[in-house]
Parts: C-alpha cells; sequence; structure tokens
C-alpha cells in the first residue's frame, strides 16, 4: 500500500492524525504499524482495569494508566485522547466533582476507539504473529539435546582436569 492508500484509512479515525504519527516514526509504516497495534493492544488491556476503578471508586494505579496511555497516543498522533487522558488525571488530582464523569467519558471513548482502531488494523493487514524467520530463533526451537550433550561434555572435561 502507498502512502496515500494508507492515509485514507485513518479517515474513519479523527481522534488520530495519520501525518504527526507517521512523521514520528520517520515515515517508517512497518514501525508505525506496529505501534498502532501496541497501542491497540495497551487500551484494551487496559479498558478492564478502568472498568473495575469505576465500580469500586478505587483509583489506585490510574495516573499511571493515563501517563501510558497518553505518551502512547502522543507518539501515533492521538493528541485529542492525549489531552482527555490529561484531563482525567488533573480532574483525579484535584478531587474533581466531575470525576465520575470524566472516567466514564474516558472510557467510552477508549472503547470506541478501540474498536474503530482493531478494523484499522485489519486493513492495514498488522499481524501480531513473529514473522516465521523469528519464530526459528526463538528458544521453543532451541534442540535442547545439544545442551545436554555439551553439558555431559564438560563434567567428562571437569573430571578429566581438562577446565
Amino acid at each position: 500500500m502507498n502512502e496515500y492508500t494508507i492515509k485514507k484509512l485513518f479517515d474513519e479515525l479523527p481522534e488520530i492524525d495519520f501525518n504527526t504519527g507517521y512523521h514520528y516514526y520517520l515515515c517508517n509504516i512497518n514501525n508505525y504499524s506496529k505501534a498502532l497495534l501496541s497501542t491497540l493492544k495497551s487500551i484494551r488491556s487496559k479498558l478492564p482495569i478502568l472498568k473495575i476503578m469505576a465500580e469500586t471508586s478505587e483509583y489506585e494505579g490510574l495516573r499511571t494508566i493515563t501517563q501510558t496511555l497518553r505518551r502512547m497516543m502522543t507518539t501515533i498522533g492521538g493528541e485529542s485522547i492525549a489531552e482527555l487522558s490529561y484531563q482525567l488525571e488533573m480532574a483525579l488530582l484535584n478531587n474533581d466533582e466531575l470525576f465520575d464523569d470524566k472516567l466514564f467519558e474516558f472510557m467510552f471513548t477508549l472503547e470506541d476507539l478501540a474498536s474503530r482502531m482493531e478494523n484499522l488494523v485489519k486493513k492495514l493487514g498488522i499481524s501480531h504473529v513473529k514473522d516465521e524467520k523469528n519464530r526459528q530463533d526463538s528458544y521453543f526451537d532451541y534442540d535442547l539435546t545439544r545442551t545436554k550433550e555439551s553439558i555431559r561434555l564438560s563434567s567428562d572435561f571437569i573430571d578429566k582436569k581438562i577446565i
């Protein structure tokens, strides 16, 4: 896909400025795509925590979540979500009486954004599975019989006082 085609895919995500994020990643679409996928995964993992916080009114760790999301959104061009995250953090610190409303607005916005980002990621064809070469280099494919053999040889060398 060329840059123009990819930019058109971002029309359904007005919260994310393609040009800002694309240039942040030095016009490397692969890195930008990976950052989008990483941000999506982060949002998906934090939404259940936010829901529990809203239900229990226990906000321990909320600043960490908002700061993480704010930084991730800034890198991909999601300035409006980053600003919403900052406002939520300030409402928490200032004991704002509208904090609960802001938290629910933030969660609703993230859920909506995550579903649209998921569609974008699918259209971009980003895969979260490692490519075959990286998978082969992983430790899951390591031949453990060689390890056992090298341990046996090492112990033989130690016994013979070679090492």
